[in-house]
C-alpha cells in the first residue's frame, strides 16, 4: 500500500512537471536541480466498527529549486501549481491539510491522505449438507 501511494505521487509529479527529477530516498551527493523528494514520513491505522480500518499517511514532498537567486519566487510558483494539481492522488486518495513552507532555499510541502479499508474474512464458501443419507454440495 505505501509503495503504491508513493508511486502514484511520483507519477503525478512527473505528469505535472514534465521531465523533472523525482527522488524517493534522501540523496547525499549529486542532487540535480530542479528536483522533488517524496517521502512518506508517518502512517497510522485506526480500527473502526464493522471491520473497517482507517489508514492515514503523512507525506513530505521537498522541492529543490533550479535557480538559487530566485528560489523564493520559484517556490511560490511550485506551491501554487502543487495546490491546483494535487487535490487527489491517482483519483484514489483525497489530499488533506496541504501546507507549504520555505526552508533553507527549498520548499517543503506536507499533506495527509486517508483511506478506509474493509477487512474481508475468508470463510468456507460451500458446506456439505446431508439429507436422508444423500450427500449434497
Amino acid at each position: 500500500m505505501v509503495t503504491n501511494l508513493k508511486t502514484l505521487i511520483i507519477q503525478q509529479i512527473r505528469q505535472v512537471y514534465d521531465g523533472i527529477t523525482v527522488y524517493d530516498e534522501p540523496i547525499r551527493q549529486g542532487l540535480r536541480t530542479p528536483a522533488f523528494l517524496v517521502l512518506i514520513i508517518s502512517d497510522t491505522q485506526e480500527r473502526k466498527l464493522w471491520r473497517l480500518s482507517q489508514w492515514d499517511y503523512l507525506i513530505s514532498v521537498t522541492y529543490f529549486p533550479e535557480d538559487e537567486h530566485n528560489a523564493y519566487t520559484e517556490c511560490d510558483i511550485v506551491s501554487e501549481t502543487f495546490k491546483e494539481n494535487f487535490r487527489y492522488i491517482g483519483n484514489q486518495f483525497h489530499v488533506n491539510r496541504l501546507e507549504s513552507v520555505k526552508h533553507d532555499g527549498t520548499l517543503v510541502i506536507t499533506f495527509s491522505v486517508r483511506k478506509l479499508v474493509r477487512e474481508v474474512e475468508e470463510g468456507i464458501k460451500m458446506q456439505r449438507l446431508q439429507f436422508g443419507g444423500v450427500t449434497s454440495e
